[in-house]
């Protein structure tokens, strides 16, 4: 009924039906190898930042088409269960609150809930955010990044933190 009243619209192309139709899915470039951030384990990205992944962010993050961050989690899980196995948790790096209130959501949230449905792994809120948001900082800026602080101390299992985008790796 949900579907009648406020149908999913495709991220990528507006079609209806879906929040991401199969052609812009297939769009998508997947991601290049990276050699994890400082301080890291391993990181994974699902998606290049080229072709219509940038639009494809843009639209989720700001343009009412938070729908896709679902489906984007669930691949981000199996990506992740491909090539580490299931984590014990997963947690997020929260948006800023005024971006979690302007946006009405916060988008690695969203993506971390999409992860722990596709691993099994229970998710926790484990970070608080101190500072700005990293959009349209300089890469000197980002690389000074946010700063999180533990809500909650998660030992003795493997942790997933979550982000929506991996730009210079200064947020995790």
């Amino acid at each position: 009924m949900l579907g009648l009243l406020l149908p999913h619209r495709c991220a990528g192309c507006d079609i209806q039906g879906t929040p991401l139709c199969i052609d812009c899915a297939a769009a998508l470039p997947p991601a290049p190898e990276r050699p994890p951030p400082a301080h890291l384990d391993r990181c994974l990205a699902l998606l290049a930042y080229r072709g219509p992944g940038p639009e494809l962010v843009l639209r989720a993050k700001n343009g009412g088409r938070h729908g896709v961050l679902h489906p984007l989690g669930r691949a981000m899980g199996s990506l992740l269960l491909g090539s580490e196995g299931a984590p014990a948790w997963v947690t997020w790096a929260p948006t800023t609150a005024a971006r979690r209130r302007c946006r009405g959501h916060d988008q690695a949230r969203l993506l971390a809930g999409g992860v722990a449905r596709a691993t099994g792994a229970r998710p926790v809120a484990a970070l608080r955010r101190h500072g700005g948001a990293q959009a349209g900082r300089s890469r000197q800026d980002r690389l000074a990044g946010p700063g999180f602080s533990a809500r909650r101390r998660l030992e003795g299992a493997t942790v997933v933190v979550v982000d929506d985008v991996w730009t210079t790796g200064a947020t995790l």
